[in-house]
């Protein structure tokens, strides 16, 4: 069984990682340096004798060590030439049990055995091949979505610059939402600076006048485009601002050859909304191990 060795970000080779990580297959944007440096301060990273590596966030919280996911990272896939068998997942797993009181991690690919001690959860994502023209993707959209971008509304749908605008309705939308405070988002702002100045993702709005209606921010991640930070504006909802955008960003795309990653999601409404266009759906997988008695998971929220 492969053995791991963990170092510290200040002992990485980073010019050297951000160039393998940026060959990955999938979410590699997630992978970068720079990007990890934002929402993972202090990452490390595990290697093995067959030069595959895994980033980690290792933290001392409440006096124990945990390794956790972070957030705005749908899921982390190993750094290797090829993903083929020469990952081993259960030797990768016994060695963040052995640094970490608890483990919560996400792996991009599917369900598989694990050692004792590990939770497995099934996550869903839905993606889309970008392989024909605008027009054939949307043969594939449902009845419902077509019946909804066929009604008249003359908003305006396209690039947006106002990256302020965008990042103010994420902070008044979004912590109702999801539970996060506002100031997290500030994280996004950072981000999207970072994305744009390497000219690694795009953000897509509907407007009308001035008044932002909905937006996404997509992020160009080796083959696949990422669908992130996407918000709508309740004059928006009301206009199914969403549906039409989403439509726009298809018809930017098409024919790129490129996959179109919804990101996922467990809320059955939304599941519907990403299928409607045409994708389909991808498991992944969430992992937990903890050392901590039960009461004192459902206190972390571990699990």
């Amino acid at each position: 069984m492969p053995s791991w060795t963990y170092q510290a970000a200040k002992e990485i080779d980073l010019t050297a990682w951000d160039a393998q990580a940026l060959r990955q297959s999938g979410s590699s944007i997630y992978l970068h340096s720079s990007y990890l440096d934002e929402v993972a301060p202090g990452w490390g990273l595990l290697k093995n004798e067959q030069n595959i590596q895994f980033p980690v966030w290792l933290q001392q919280r409440f006096g124990l060590k945990m390794i956790r996911q972070p957030l705005f990272i749908q899921h982390f896939r190993p750094v290797m030439a090829g993903f083929d068998e020469r990952f081993e997942l259960n030797s990768l797993l016994q060695q963040l049990q052995s640094m970490a009181t608890v483990v919560e991690l996400q792996l991009d690919m599917p369900p598989q055995a694990v050692p004792v001690g590990w939770k497995q959860h099934d996550r869903t994502t839905y993606r889309l091949p970008l392989l024909g023209g605008i027009e054939q993707l949307r043969g594939q959209y449902s009845t419902h979505h077509k019946r909804l971008l066929k009604k008249p509304d003359d908003m305006k749908l396209g690039i947006y610059v106002d990256e302020a605008a965008f990042v103010q309705l994420l902070k008044t939308e979004m912590p109702g939402k999801t539970g996060l405070s506002a100031k997290v988002f500030d994280q996004v702002a950072n981000l999207i600076t970072w994305i744009s100045i390497k000219r690694r993702g795009q953000l897509f709005a509907a407007t009308d006048g001035d008044e932002l209606l909905a937006a996404c921010y997509i992020l160009h991640s080796g083959d696949r485009l990422l669908y992130q930070w996407a918000v709508s504006s309740e004059a928006g909802k009301a206009r199914h601002a969403m549906f039409r955008l989403i439509d726009q960003v298809l018809a930017t795309y098409a024919g790129s050859g490129m996959e179109f990653d919804f990101e996922g999601s467990m809320i059955p409404g939304l599941q519907r909304f990403y299928a409607g266009f045409g994708a389909k759906p991808y498991l992944y997988v969430r992992l937990t191990h903890s050392k901590l008695p039960a009461f004192l998971n459902r206190i972390l929220h571990v699990g």
